[in-house]
């Protein structure tokens, strides 16, 4: 007979922390071992990003209508809005909402799981604490008497210096004694999520995100013919949410930098995929330093994967708030060296001077050096390019991950 395993997640949409979840409600050996059901926090558009990523019909699907998270008070007087009143204010109302829907969310959560039987509770989520409701997710658990609770914590866990984390601590006792066993996708989330919730032996583990080939539609031939961009032109791709912490406005001035000092015709063609709050600053540093010729900005390319299989490497200049990017790995799968930056679990993807480049965060120069080293440098992108799909192959193809997942379940169970 199988086993019941239920999935949980809570996020405003499909992103790139649900990765995994997609590959566990499409992949058919988890199918073929238990039976599946997936509980989340009910969005239209996370609905949307669901049925694209997940377009079979072998699991259970189960949304659930929840209160939603509230991290900003919009002031009604723009001109209060760094004052001491609206963050107190702000403070106050936030703290309110949160302990309110953790407990409306308990009881909506305990009354589902009460109905369905449920051996293990595998929640998936950002980083810790993650959405209101998987703090819900793991109280409802615990009062139905389910017996493994597994926590993935898919970023850098949030220390306890901002007043309103204070509160939290109470909760965070209770969860971390709760929660069978907490997940990281990488070695350096492990040590912070330890040294935050200080947690005993044996609580941890860290299992690397995989991901699966994407098709690709476009060769990289057809890719330049379709996008008018010249045969002989080097592509470096950079996909990213347009935001301050991915670092876009250090690439933009190594940019600026290799425009000034290198010949024209060795300057690659830059795009940049992705939309979000730092739109409109990149866009007027583009204009005011005459980069538009080598910078190609689009919110949005239907396959990525093309996109990606046509660069000849990709950047994440990423600044902070990372664990371990899928983009990185997704490049990799397709043979494209990655220049990355020595934060979080990204060192941890790129073997530095093997499979890729590693520079420093905010080093516009390091950039620079990184960037000019491949780009005059063929023989080198072809020698990266082998060991990232080696490296790709022995640690981040998703059946590895889907293995090492079914073997902690049976071990539980």
């Amino acid at each position: 007979m199988k086993h019941n395993i239920f999935y949980y997640s809570d996020c405003q949409f499909f992103a790139g922390c649900e990765n995994m979840i997609g590959n566990f409600l499409n992949d058919q050996f988890i199918q073929n071992n238990f039976c599946i059901g997936f509980v989340y926090s009910f969005s239209e558009k996370y609905e949307r990003g669901l049925n694209s990523r997940v377009p079979g019909t072998n699991y259970q699907k189960y949304p659930l209508r929840l209160m939603k998270q509230v991290s900003y008070v919009k002031p009604l007087n723009p001109k209060i809005l760094w004052s001491i009143t609206h963050k107190l204010i702000s403070g106050i109302y936030i703290l309110f909402y949160k302990y309110l829907s953790i407990l409306v969310n308990t009881f909506i959560i305990f009354s589902f799981f009460r109905k369905h039987k449920v051996e293990i509770l595998h929640i998936n989520n950002g980083g810790f604490p993650a959405a209101n409701s998987c703090y819900s997710a793991v109280i409802a658990a615990k009062m139905t008497g389910i017996r493994v609770i597994i926590y993935v914590v898919n970023n850098m866990a949030e220390d306890y210096l901002k007043p309103l984390r204070w509160f939290d601590y109470p909760i965070d006792f209770f969860i971390k004694k709760w929660v069978t066993l907490f997940i990281t996708g990488s070695e350096y989330a492990g040590e912070r999520l330890k040294k935050v919730l200080g947690l005993d032996e044996g609580k941890h583990i860290t299992i690397n995100n995989g991901i699966r080939r994407r098709e690709i539609t476009l060769s990289k031939q057809e890719f330049k013919k379709k996008y008018l961009i010249p045969e002989n032109k080097i592509i470096i791709s950079t996909v990213a949410n347009l935001e301050l912490r991915k670092g876009h406005i250090f690439l933009l001035e190594a940019i600026f930098y290799i425009k000034e000092n290198y010949p024209k015709n060795n300057i690659p063609l830059f795009i940049i995929e992705g939309d979000g709050p730092e739109k409109g600053t990149l866009i007027k540093y583009i204009a005011e330093n005459d980069l538009k010729e080598y910078i190609w900005m689009i919110d949005y390319i239907p396959d990525i994967f093309n996109l990606l299989n046509a660069s000849d490497f990709v950047i994440l200049p990423s600044i902070g708030n990372e664990d371990f990017p899928n983009v990185i790995i997704e490049a990799m799968s397709l043979g494209k060296p990655v220049i990355g930056t020595e934060i979080a679990g990204i060192p941890e993807q790129i073997d530095h001077n093997k499979s890729g480049i590693v520079v420093k965060p905010k080093s516009s120069m390091e950039l620079v050096h990184a960037i000019m080293n491949l780009t005059l440098n063929p023989a080198l992108v072809q020698e990266f390019s082998t060991e990232a799909i080696n490296r790709y192959e022995s640690l981040f193809e998703v059946s590895i991950s889907i293995k090492k997942y079914y073997d902690l379940y049976r071990t539980l169970l």
